[in-house]
């Protein structure tokens, strides 16, 4: 929700940074926070909460230690390339580029829509389970 917003209204160096200092810590917390709910839960956990909360710790992983890597290397090289070339050379080496980079914003989108199904489906077993805690 916040990106899109700050697409909006920052140049596009400000915006880069924006990203480049908020996403480590954001993927962080997509891998360490099913982990959390999942030792902190008010109930014995079945098979499918775990489940759902390995998965949505499994795609933080990935995003933090696969994907970022992976987009930051693509990022500085497409922005040594601006500053060693210029027109058509620019242009023909940045496109294989810039299709890398929406590969692995994609699968970023992926796994972040993984997350975020995973941690809702664990919130439905989580209220499942304490329906049956509530007096009558």
């Amino acid at each position: 929700m916040a990106s899109p917003l700050a697409f909006k209204s920052l140049d596009k160096e400000g915006f880069s940074t924006l990203q480049h200092k908020v996403f480590p810590y954001f993927f962080q917390m997509q891998s360490i926070s099913p982990l959390i709910l999942g030792l902190t839960a008010p109930m014995h956990l079945q098979w499918a909460p775990l489940i759902t909360l390995t998965t949505a710790s499994i795609s933080g992983c990935l995003n933090l230690f696969w994907l970022l890597p992976w987009t930051q290397r693509v990022k500085d090289d497409r922005k040594r390339l601006s500053k060693e070339l210029s027109g058509d050379e620019l242009e023909a080496k940045d496109a294989p580029l810039r299709k890398e980079f929406g590969k692995s914003h994609g699968l970023s989108l992926l796994f972040n829509l993984t997350n975020v199904l995973g941690m809702l489906a664990y919130g439905c077993y989580l209220a499942k389970g304490l329906i049956k805690y509530v007096p009558k």
